[in-house]
Formats: C-alpha cells, sequence, structure tokens
C-alpha cells in the first residue's frame, strides 16, 4: 500500500508539471495576442496543475506518515523519468541519449534503495 501511495503521489505530482507547462505555452500565447498576464493566467491548465500538485502534497503526506523519509524521498525521483518521458510524448521534446542514460541511472537506484 505504501508503494502504491508514493507512486500516485509523484503520479499527480508530475500531473501538476506537465498542466503547468501547458498553462505556461498558454499564458505566453496568450500575452502575445494581447491579453493581460492576469487573464492570461487565469486558464484550466493553470488551475488543473495546482490542483494536482496539492493532491500529490496530500497523498505525500499520507506516504510519510507510513513510511521511512530515507526509503521514501528517493522514491520522488521517479518523477523526473515520469516527466522527461512525458516532454517526449505531450511537448515533442527531443531527448538526448545522456538523459536516457540517467534515467535508467534514477530507475536502478530506485530498485536498490527499495530493496533495503
Amino acid at each position: 500500500m505504501e508503494y502504491l501511495l508514493v507512486v500516485l503521489s509523484v503520479t499527480m505530482t508530475t500531473l501538476g508539471q506537465i498542466f503547468q507547462k501547458l498553462g505556461a505555452v498558454r499564458i505566453k500565447e496568450e500575452m502575445s495576442g494581447g491579453k493581460s498576464v492576469i487573464a492570461a493566467a487565469a486558464n484550466i491548465h493553470i488551475f488543473m496543475g495546482i490542483t494536482a500538485l496539492g493532491l500529490g502534497a496530500f497523498l505525500w503526506l499520507m506516504v510519510l506518515s507510513r513510511m521511512e523519509l530515507s526509503l521514501a524521498y528517493p522514491m520522488m525521483s521517479l518523477g523526473y523519468v515520469l516527466v522527461t518521458i512525458a516532454s517526449k510524448y505531450f511537448f515533442k521534446e527531443e531527448i538526448p541519449m545522456h538523459r536516457y542514460i540517467g534515467i535508467a541511472t534514477i530507475i536502478l537506484g530506485i530498485v536498490l534503495i527499495s530493496r533495503s
């Protein structure tokens, strides 16, 4: 159950980051179209990002109440993996080989820590 909460927390945090990026892109587009910063910032992506991050934080508190911090916190690095993969598919970002090597290193670290 604890590991499921970690995955849910990381997933919600990742979704929050994706929505923030979508909102930031939209703000930039809307401001170049003449809208004010406040009007541009009042978009659904910003709201969804804040909501997802808030839910991720709440789930993280549940994780901390059930797991040792020294075990749980390194697992949050799974967010780097998910955000990188999401960036490739949602934003068509180019991911160089050295980032894939970094992702593999992070995953190996998570596996090693979770076995301790």
